[in-house]
């Protein structure tokens, strides 16, 4: 993949694994994202009330588990009581909460990058060392994980920790939808500017390019609307059935 996607090679981001497909976010859905055909895995962090990094996608557990609370008010034992595959499907009943530790040491065996989403990083204070920790003391490379956020000053400051890891922000609709990102500033820390697919247009996808930004959409499950998208110049997709699309 290059900056301006000359080469017309689209990057392929399974969004919490195959999700349309297996419960999201969990092993059940990575292993099978990582079975295709996909460049990279996108999941969410959260943090425990005893300090460990597990992934979901919510503050709360009550969506996604037949359980309820907000993951930092429990713990890692509290929280894997709970069965994170029966609201999908009652075949997938027996799926636990993920720690990131394991979505790691998964990743070491396939050649597919991370991509990890801090998930309200203000509710966690440190958690960005803690990542940055996570990852230095497991030998992850630099290379295989791309890191984002909503959340511009989290960024920011893993930025500012030196580390070498690429960084990506993402752009929400309702707070874009009538302005256009700060490109040139987000440019100076991050190499990824991964908006909702209805903000793009040819416009975001140019100025975005001209300050070397690259354009990962999400989240895009039907075929027009990655075509569509394809046509403007992006540079991946994120989406929870990659392997349809592709």
């Amino acid at each position: 993949m290059t900056i301006h996607n000359t080469d017309n090679k689209m990057t392929w981001v399974a969004h919490r694994g195959i999700a349309t497909q297996f419960p999201e976010n969990t092993m059940l859905a990575f292993k099978a994202a990582l079975s295709k055909n996909i460049d990279i895995l996108e999941i969410d962090v959260h943090r425990t009330l005893d300090n460990y990094l597990v992934v979901i996608h919510d503050n709360t557990i009550d969506r996604t588990s037949n359980g309820t609370g907000k993951v930092k008010d429990m713990t890692l034992q509290q929280l894997q009581q709970f069965d994170y595959g029966i609201t999908k499907d009652t075949k997938y009943t027996g799926q636990i909460i993920p720690t990131l530790d394991e979505v790691l040491k998964l990743l070491t065996v396939h050649s597919q990058k991370l991509l990890i989403e801090l998930k309200q990083p203000h509710d966690y204070p440190g958690i960005e060392e803690e990542l940055i920790d996570k990852l230095n003391i497991l030998q992850i490379a630099k290379d295989k994980v791309i890191i984002q956020s909503f959340n511009q000053n989290s960024m920011k400051k893993i930025f500012e920790l030196d580390e070498g890891y690429e960084l990506g922000v993402l752009i929400s609709r309702r707070k874009y939808w009538y302005k256009q990102p700060a490109f040139k500033k987000i440019a100076t820390y991050a190499k990824y500017i991964n908006p909702h697919y209805k903000l793009v247009t040819k416009r975001f996808v140019n100025k975005a390019h001209r300050y070397k930004l690259k354009v990962m959409p999400y989240t895009i499950n039907e075929r027009p609307q990655s075509k569509a998208l394809e046509k403007l110049g992006i540079d991946g997709i994120i989406s929870d059935n990659p392997n349809v699309l592709m």
